[in-house]
């Protein structure tokens, strides 16, 4: 077996086993991803699929009028472009840089043939759609159910757990679009996270300052989604090398 080069943060790819790895690791370009990159558009052909190593990746479904509302987001847990490995080679949605990071970009066909074959790969492919599916369904809850401030801390809670940072790069208009609200009813609902020493805005950056003041504000969506991330992620590195076919 010839020399396989250390491996990259993203978990998947951390977690396969070096046959598996070693099939993708000479497709893999590294990539550097900006702030609202589009990785994929709607109805267009998913040519490639990212990895990400640093970052957040959203998931936001559209309307006819090109109105949206964020309904997933990725880190290094996972990759955009799953579509295109089961099946489904375009997507109705758009997934763009959420917050700016780097990765690895390889084509989606040869990510679905390695994923065809079985093995670890598919496993930790299906836990991270599992993952999605969780994130999805509790998204569509928690913006037809919960009041803004909620999902706003929510959400900020979520960007900071993926993008494993406390400081946010971002504006209030960015923050409405994801919400799907108007860009003052996030004025006002950050505004009083502010004045409660909750969060620190300037300039087109957010601080998480009260992390558990956050979590109270926070609806249960959060603790639902974490929960079911901590389990998965936790069961996938344990098995790590238990992987069979």
């Amino acid at each position: 077996m010839s020399e396989i080069l250390p491996r990259p943060r993203n978990l998947i790819l951390a977690q396969l086993p070096d046959a598996e790895y070693e099939a993708l690791v000479r497709f893999l370009v590294p990539v550097e991803l900006p702030l609202e990159t589009r990785l994929s558009e709607p109805n267009e052909p998913i040519e490639f699929v990212y990895f990400l190593n640093s970052g957040l990746i959203s998931t936001d479904a559209l309307t006819a009028k090109g109105e949206s509302v964020e309904v997933g987001v990725i880190g290094r847990e996972g990759f955009s472009g799953l579509p295109a490995l089961l099946d489904q080679p375009q997507m109705s949605h758009s997934v763009l840089m959420q917050g700016a990071g780097e990765g690895l970009r390889i084509r989606a066909s040869i990510v679905r043939d390695q994923f065809l074959k079985g093995g670890a790969l598919r496993r930790l492919v299906h836990s991270f759609a599992y993952l999605q599916l969780v994130q999805t369904t509790q998204s569509v809850l928690c913006n037809r159910m919960h009041e803004v401030d909620a999902r706003l801390a929510r959400w900020l809670l979520t960007s900071a757990d993926r993008m494993e940072s406390e400081s946010l790069h971002l504006t209030q208009e960015f923050l409405a679009q994801m919400l799907g609200v108007q860009r003052s009813t996030v004025t006002v609902a950050a505004g009083d996270m502010q004045r409660a020493g909750v969060i620190g805005y300037s300039r087109g950056k957010i601080n998480i300052m009260d992390r558990p003041e956050l979590i109270k504000t926070a609806c249960e969506c959060y603790s639902i989604v974490t929960s079911s991330y901590d389990r998965i992620i936790s069961k996938t590195s344990a098995e790590e090398l238990s992987y069979v076919d």
